[in-house]
């Protein structure tokens, strides 16, 4: 063979090498970020100090209780602005047509100015304070105190006879607890106020479980004896 060619081929082998790179390596995602530590508990609320203060308890475990599916409740929309399909701020005179409602019998006693009601499109179990003709508040109590189960949840999935702990966990941040009325050994009520509107929800605990529950407009969510 001729050496020029011989040495040209070579060449043209070794510029022809020259130009193939091997591909970058991949790129490996960034390790994931550590956890963020998780604070110490701190001591429970007591009835000592509880006047208007947060509540920084560390909130417990939520057990489930396990529930009959024939016995449980049909699911009703309840929220600090409305229970079912009756909201906040409405006039009673708006669905006064639509059901059958059963009153407190305030009316004459407060001159027209408040009343409570019950049933009618409210789910089961709520009832509702109305002030000049608007609905203002709602209830998780029946208006008789007769005695009826309720297993109507309120705003959070709270519910009646749930453990204080549990009540916590729900709630958002920001709580506060002051002694149920004069007597702190009477128990104690959990408030929380919506910073971006008017709306809140008082929570009373007696003997460590949520005993009644009123949410709506904070003004009238403040009057723990009702509108009388």
């Amino acid at each position: 063979m001729n050496p020029m060619l011989r040495h040209g081929g070579a060449l043209v082998l070794v510029v022809g090498l020259g130009g193939c790179t091997p591909p970058d390596p991949p790129v490996l995602a960034p390790a994931p970020a550590a956890p963020a530590a998780i604070a110490a508990a701190q001591h429970p609320a007591s009835n000592d100090d509880m006047a208007h203060r947060p509540i920084y308890d560390a909130p417990a475990p939520v057990v489930a209780a396990a529930v009959d599916a024939g016995s449980a409740p049909a699911v009703v929309s309840v929220a600090l602005d409305h229970a079912g399909d009756v909201l906040i701020g409405q006039q009673f005179g708006e669905v006064q047509a639509d059901g059958q409602w059963h009153s407190a019998g305030l009316y004459e006693a407060t001159q027209g100015r408040c009343e409570y009601y019950e049933r009618g499109t409210l789910p089961d179990g709520v009832a509702m304070m109305v002030q000049d003709g608007d609905v203002v508040r709602f209830d998780l109590a029946p208006i008789d105190d007769s005695g009826q189960v309720v297993v109507q949840p309120g705003p959070f999935g709270l519910r009646l006879d749930m453990p204080r702990a549990q009540v916590l966990e729900r709630l958002p941040p920001g709580a506060t607890a002051q002694p149920y009325g004069e007597d702190p050994e009477a128990g104690e009520s959990l408030l929380w106020q919506d910073p971006g509107s008017d709306l809140a929800i008082r929570v009373g605990i007696v003997d460590g479980v949520v005993s009644r529950m009123y949410w709506g407009a904070s003004g009238a969510v403040d009057l723990i004896e009702g509108c009388t």
